[in-house]
């Protein structure tokens, strides 16, 4: 009986301050402002604006050849973008096992902001270009692929990200495709 009381008194009292608005004047606050205080209030995001990114994440890699094996390791890359939409992207990897492959890219990259240049938080990306493979002897490679980089504006932007590629290596070691997912911090 006692628990009932208090979910009684605690509707109650929710249900009071839902009717109350928790304080809130809704006719001041959607009622129009002047030009100074709506640029502050609807001030646009840059989050894929120009400027230099740093990355951390987690990678899985996928050789087509059976005698491999499939490895899980991380990775660091930096990026500069020349504007909201394209950009350049130079990402080290360490894949782990009995044979460690260090993989090495530099890609260029081309992302298309949902929304347009300004107040975007989401945006899908394509990238491709060469790189090294090492794993006891070094092969160039190419590579081409794609992901998702969502940011959180009010934390300044700090994203998380995910793609995948597709890599085709020159000689020696297989074709392999590349999973990663992790953080971005633009600066």
């Amino acid at each position: 009986m006692k628990g009932l009381s208090v979910f009684f008194a605690a509707t109650f009292f929710l249900g009071t301050l839902a009717q109350a608005g928790w304080g809130w004047d809704k006719q001041r606050f959607h009622s129009a402002k002047s030009p100074q205080v709506e640029q502050r209030v609807t001030s646009p995001s840059y989050c894929f604006d120009a400027g230099w990114e740093f990355s951390g994440y987690l990678s899985g890699y996928w050789p087509e050849d059976n005698r491999r094996s499939n490895e899980l390791g991380g990775g660091v890359a930096l990026s500069y973008f020349l504007g909201h939409n394209f950009g350049f992207e130079a990402a080290y990897a360490l894949h782990g096992g009995a044979n460690s492959e260090q993989i090495g890219k530099f890609n260029a990259v081309y992302r298309f902001p949902l929304g347009g240049e300004c107040c975007s938080t989401i945006a899908p990306y394509v990238f491709g270009g060469p790189g090294v493979i090492s794993s006891g002897s070094s092969e160039m490679l190419w590579n081409v692929g794609g992901g998702l980089d969502f940011r959180l504006e009010s934390w300044g932007c700090i994203g998380m990200f995910a793609d995948f590629s597709y890599n085709w290596v020159d000689q020696g070691l297989p074709d392999f495709t590349q999973f990663r997912a992790g953080f971005k911090v633009p600066f």
